[in-house]
């Protein structure tokens, strides 16, 4: 199911919006000029990932400096491990709509 997310000119490249999209909640970010959705909370000890480290289409719980990729959710450092969620985005006329489907 697609949902409105955000308008693509509030988007500004490595800045975190964090909304709850039925029920769940979803960070929208801009890396390397792409826009991506993913969960919020980091896999590793549960922290919120608003406030992390966007960079080179990579997000970074400022916590214990755990990195996903924005692309398939992957634990990039330290190693192999848990994945976060990714969501498919469209942009239709300006507006950043999100694929929450299970």
């Amino acid at each position: 199911m697609w949902v409105y997310g955000i308008q693509t000119d509030e988007l500004q490249e490595g800045q975190i919006f964090c909304k709850s999209l039925l029920n769940k909640r979803i960070l929208l970010t801009k890396s390397d000029g792409q826009i991506f959705a993913c969960g919020s909370v980091c896999p590793h000890q549960g922290y919120s990932m608003e406030n992390g480290l966007v960079f080179d289409k990579e997000i970074t719980c400022t916590e214990h400096s755990w990195t996903f990729s924005l692309e398939n959710g992957q634990l990039t450092f330290p190693g192999s491990g848990p994945r976060i969620p990714v969501y498919p985005i469209r942009v239709v006329e300006g507006r950043v709509e999100v694929d929450v489907s299970e």
